[in-house]
């Protein structure tokens, strides 16, 4: 009983937090969800299905879905939509996003691109569903369930063929579940806001080798136990070989590392897979480490826009 109650303390301790994006290895694949000037930008309609299992030896770890789709919908205008499923034991944050996208200079080699994020959130938590030492605790007897609470964000892409970087900041509003409301300010600074940067680039080593490195910054306010600002972010190595097999090494600012793997199954059906663990942690040898696994198709022949050279750091 203890143990429910103090997972139960930190759970509501969140609620009035900000609904924060959902970390994940294959974010690249996904980078949308992290910028939403990224809608539209690979010139042609892309769906992307990722599921992720975290410490899979531990009940109740946190597991986490998304299906996105987005593309072009003019020359230089571009949409989505996602919808995001995460759990971590009685705890499922559902959320529906969608995303706008404009490009200036379309026809210079280094473009900018303009992106706006309005989604919708709700949390629920099934209490009901624990398994507790005094089953007719009158505390647990009814679930909890917000209504959808609605959220903003924006972000900056600047790209050309061979390199990317941006600046978002996708979540302008903070939400208090418990009670259905919202409160935000105009105050844009760390004490309230997160702020994302990633980039990318592209070299070719030989005619049928690239590298493609990336990385991600995340930047929020520290706790008030901490002190100053928060960072995590990652760095990752990824290698393509005949534009079809890749596998590569990603660094977290979490003391973990993921090795990641995918193949082209088809000319448009990309599968990724990635496997997580901590360097430090003791707790590794019982919690089993995290997978991913990526579903990614590509509609190229159904649009006709001219593909980039550059769309991300997988074998685009």
């Amino acid at each position: 009983m203890r143990k429910i109650l103090l997972l139960l303390l930190l759970l509501m301790g969140n609620m009035a937090e900000a609904q924060q994006e959902a970390m994940y290895t294959h974010y690249m694949y996904n980078i949308m969800a992290i910028n939403p000037a990224y809608a539209g930008y690979e010139k042609k309609l892309t769906a992307t299905l990722i599921h992720r299992s975290q410490w899979v030896s531990i009940p109740g770890a946190p597991r986490f879905q998304t299906f996105s789709m987005h593309a072009p919908i003019g020359d230089n205008v571009g949409a989505g939509l996602s919808f995001v499923n995460d759990q971590i034991g009685p705890e499922r944050n559902i959320a529906i996003k969608g995303y706008y996208s404009y490009t200036l200079r379309s026809e210079e080699k280094v473009k900018i691109t303009f992106g706006l994020k309005a989604g919708l959130n709700m949390l629920q938590i099934g209490l009901s569903d624990l398994e507790i030492d005094e089953p007719d605790d009158p505390a647990f007897l009814n679930n909890i369930q917000s209504a959808f609470l609605p959220n903003f964000g924006f972000g900056i892409f600047v790209h050309s063929r061979n390199f990317y970087f941006g600046f978002s900041m996708p979540d302008l509003i903070q939400h208090d579940y418990l009670n259905n409301t919202i409160f935000s300010s105009s105050d844009l600074t760390l004490d309230s806001k997160k702020y994302y940067l990633l980039g990318g680039l592209s070299y070719a080593i030989t005619d049928r080798l690239l590298f493609k490195p990336s990385g991600f910054i995340g930047l929020s306010k520290a706790t008030e136990n901490q002190g100053g600002v928060d960072v995590e972010g990652d760095l990752t190595a990824l290698f393509i070989a005949d534009n079809k097999f890749a596998g590569g090494i990603m660094i977290r600012s979490s003391d973990a590392i993921a090795f990641l793997a995918g193949i082209m199954i088809t000319k448009d059906l990309e599968f990724g897979y990635s496997f997580d663990m901590l360097l430090s942690n003791k707790t590794f040898r019982y919690n089993g480490g995290s997978h991913e696994i990526v579903l990614k198709y590509n509609f190229r022949n159904k649009l006709k826009y001219r593909p980039v050279d550059l769309s991300c750091p997988t074998f685009q």
